[in-house]
């Protein structure tokens, strides 16, 4: 017979189970709710899945502890309960309680069968206020005709023991559970109906029983089994009642055969076992790919800094000797030549700018970035910066204003400061167009510079504004429709301010400028604020 594919196995399972099988996870949210969950309770599992378990104690539960806690408490047998169902009528429960564990002993979770027992309790209830009836009047024959029916309309078996451990009474499921009919039962010993092996252990038992009666509730915890005519064992749970009249004394006995739930609990616990296990192994894959793709990270970053390092070298030269055939030392250049020389100095200085953003990112990914803490004139260090971006900006006619606090000194790293604010305000003049507007705006607040750097750009969309601090990012497009740079600009500038202990975030919308806004610690002296 092939194997049975255990989702679909697990799904037939829980679709014929009688009881509520209820799935929680370590946040006490319903990861699994079954068909009879849904008919004993009356939600569906589209509400409640995801969600806060929504079964809560009914007013008569005595005290019972609610599903939530027996949920996340240890392992737990039958519980008696009573809880609210959607339409705030209430309902019996039997609960058991099983924690979900991986192969590593790790809590997943916790899994519960409920089951609904509002008619065996109603029964119940119902057959021990017919006793009490009869220990008053028992020779009351209407009395007895009703107990009879009472008796035969129940779902368990019941059978009524006196001193001797004789059957006194027996009702007709007893009769189909062990296969006897009432006259093989009636006046014979009750070890009749248990295994030939555990006779004398039942013998002295129920000796002790007969010194010390009281009330035992269905499912105590005992693991129990009867014996059927055929010689053939069941499971079963046995309540047990002591019943003093006048001149007797008797025990009732309510019997339950649980051959089919404990089938269901072996099911569902072969299946837990196999998922767990297939579970497991995945974890085991999943943690060897990651090793190696962290190997395989760490061995592009030191290809990416060793390469970075082997290309500034030739570039270099190509800069140095670019810049000096401009100077026209060795001779006049035409047009064309100084054309050309030019382009040749430009991308060189592009080139070299994008592998100095390389090799940013191998130190950051190698922790290899220490910062040089220094205390420094912020006014200073801005404008030490707008002397590099000014150029850019006056050939496409930006405006470019600066609104600086004044801040006698910050303590940070001055070449990482300026790095950042560099990297914003090359964004800035790339994506605002012609005649467009750049500001820059620091101030002080809460023991934190705050440093704003907007724009009349393009824009970025929403769904976008987190993304743009990812490696290797890049816009969909700048103002003259193509791509420029490594995208690799606002992931160096994000963990350099976060180096610092400050946080970066962006204010946009599309065709509507952008805001650029970083924080960083500082100490200042007292002043008063200045623009330009």
């Amino acid at each position: 017979m092939p194997d049975q594919d255990p989702a679909v196995l697990l799904k037939a399972v829980l679709g014929a189970s009688p009881f509520a099988v209820i799935v929680l996870d370590l946040k006490g949210h319903v990861t699994l709710w079954n068909s009879a969950a849904e008919r004993i309770f009356g939600w569906t599992s589209e509400e409640v899945l995801g969600r806060p378990l929504p079964i809560v104690p009914d007013a008569d539960s005595q005290g019972a502890p609610p599903v939530e806690t027996q949920l996340h408490g240890a392992a737990q047998g039958g519980v008696d309960a009573r809880r609210r169902k959607k339409d705030g009528t209430s309902v019996a429960v039997e609960i058991w309680v099983s924690p979900l564990k991986d192969c590593d002993g790790s809590l997943r979770g916790r899994l519960a069968l409920l089951a609904d027992v509002t008619e065996r309790r109603a029964v119940e209830r119902e057959v021990k206020n017919l006793m009490a009836e009869t220990e008053v009047a028992r020779s009351g024959i209407q009395a007895e005709r009703r107990f009879r029916d009472l008796l035969e309309a129940a779902p368990d078996a019941i059978i009524e023991v006196n001193r001797d451990g004789h059957i006194v009474l027996l009702n007709r499921v007893t009769e189909r559970m062990f296969g006897y009919n009432r006259d093989e039962l009636l006046n014979r010993s009750v070890d009749l109906l248990i295994p030939e092996d555990l006779r004398p252990t039942h013998s002295l038992h129920r000796g002790r029983y007969w010194h010390h009666p009281e009330t035992r509730l269905m499912g105590s915890g005992l693991a129990l089994q009867g014996r059927r005519k055929d010689g053939s064992y069941f499971p079963v749970e046995i309540s047990l009642s002591p019943l003093k009249s006048e001149d007797e004394f008797h025990i009732t006995a309510i019997i339950r055969d649980t051959t089919e739930r404990k089938q269901a609990e072996d099911n569902i616990r072969a299946i837990q076992e196999r998922y767990t296990h297939e579970l497991s192994e995945t974890n085991r894959e999943l943690e060897a790919r990651n090793r190696e793709i962290e190997r395989a990270n760490r061995l592009k970053s030191e290809f990416l800094a060793s390469m970075s390092h082997e290309l500034r070298t030739p570039l270099h030269t190509v800069i140095g000797f670019s810049e000096l055939l401009a100077e026209e030392l060795e001779g006049p250049l035409n047009e064309k030549q100084k054309r050309f020389v030019n382009h040749i100095h430009k991308d060189s200085l592009h080139l070299l700018e994008l592998i100095n953003d390389v090799l940013d990112l191998s130190k950051i990914e190698a922790g290899k970035v220490v910062l040089r803490r220094e205390t420094f004139d912020l006014a200073g260090a801005v404008e030490e910066t707008l002397a590099s971006i000014r150029p850019l900006g006056t050939a496409k006619d930006i405006h470019i204003e600066t609104h600086i606090a004044d801040l006698s000194a910050i303590q940070a790293d001055r070449v990482r400061f300026k790095q950042i604010l560099f990297n914003l305000l090359s964004n800035a003049v790339k994506f605002t167009p012609e005649g467009g507007r750049v500001e820059v705006d620091a101030t002080f607040e809460d023991g934190l510079v705050r440093v704003v750097v907007s724009d009349t750009g393009i824009g970025i969309p929403a769904h976008e504004h987190r993304s743009v601090f990812d490696k290797f990012y890049q816009l969909s497009a700048t103002t003259k429709g193509v791509r420029e740079g490594t995208g690799l600009g606002l992931a160096i500038t994000k963990h350099l301010v976060e180096q610092h202990g400050g946080h970066i975030w962006v204010e946009s919308e599309l065709g509507e400028g952008s805001r650029f806004s970083f924080t960083i610690p500082f100490s200042r002296a007292e002043g008063r604020g200045a623009a330009s």
